[in-house]
């Protein structure tokens, strides 16, 4: 069975998924993070070069920030959707829209803010090995599981989803507050009709607990109620 270890990187989170020495990486967090990362790689028993794959689940500055310098230390290949695999090899940044009151302020700030100050959300550009458009098995990595689209937060959000009902799904989904308060609904999505339907298709593969980058984790039967009330 796998286990799998959250790995703060910046504002966002990273997650180690293993078994039986077999290892991926879920997400490269900030800018920076790198050494953060392999310093609790090691603790937790396992060295860089035991990562067979880091998985991409959108290339957002916060999940890719430190995936140049990882990459290098892992010396293992990348996969991200086919979709935004031209923005990882630029280092291309896009903001996604906002999904509130909120969120579209805090975007609007943060164009203006990329424009004044670009370095700010900037990333080493990183070619992807793999590219893929579906469904991608990562029984070859050793981990029972797969990796599935799940479109909303960005046209090419990947998620990863094991047999035994986690997934690790990137921005599809925060919980940012504590004990249970939420909110589960993203404040940034390009597509939220979208992204509803990315959970539902989760929910319908199985899944039972949800892991995001931002936030712990939360029983996924909280998608259902999210869905069921904005339906209303």
């Amino acid at each position: 069975m796998s286990r799998y270890y959250r790995i703060p990187m910046g504002i966002s989170n990273s997650y180690l998924i293993t078994n039986n020495r077999q290892c991926i990486l879920v997400d490269a967090g900030n800018a920076g993070r790198e050494k953060k990362c392999i310093t609790t790689l090691n603790k937790l028993g396992f060295d860089c070069e035991e990562i067979g794959l880091i998985v991409i689940t959108h290339v957002h500055y916060d999940h890719v920030g430190s995936l140049r310098a990882l990459k290098n230390a892992c010396k293992c290949p990348v996969v991200v959707h086919q979709k935004e695999a031209h923005l990882l090899k630029n280092g291309q940044i896009i903001f996604p829209a906002g999904t509130n009151m909120i969120g579209r302020g805090i975007m609007g700030l943060a164009n203006i803010m990329l424009k004044i100050f670009p370095r700010l959300f900037s990333f080493l550009p990183v070619e992807a090995e793999i590219t893929i458009t579906g469904e991608m098995s990562l029984e070859s990595y050793g981990i029972s599981g797969k990796i599935v689209s799940t479109p909303g937060h960005t046209g090419g959000s990947l998620s990863v989803v094991l047999s035994t009902g986690e997934a690790f799904v990137g921005d599809l989904a925060i919980n940012y507050l504590p004990f249970g308060f939420g909110p589960i609904f993203p404040p940034f999505a390009n597509d939220v009709d979208t992204l509803l339907v990315s959970w539902k298709d989760l929910l319908e593969q199985g899944v039972t607990k949800i892991f995001p980058a931002h936030g712990r984790s939360f029983p996924a039967q909280k998608l259902r109620e999210k869905i069921s009330k904005r339906l209303l």
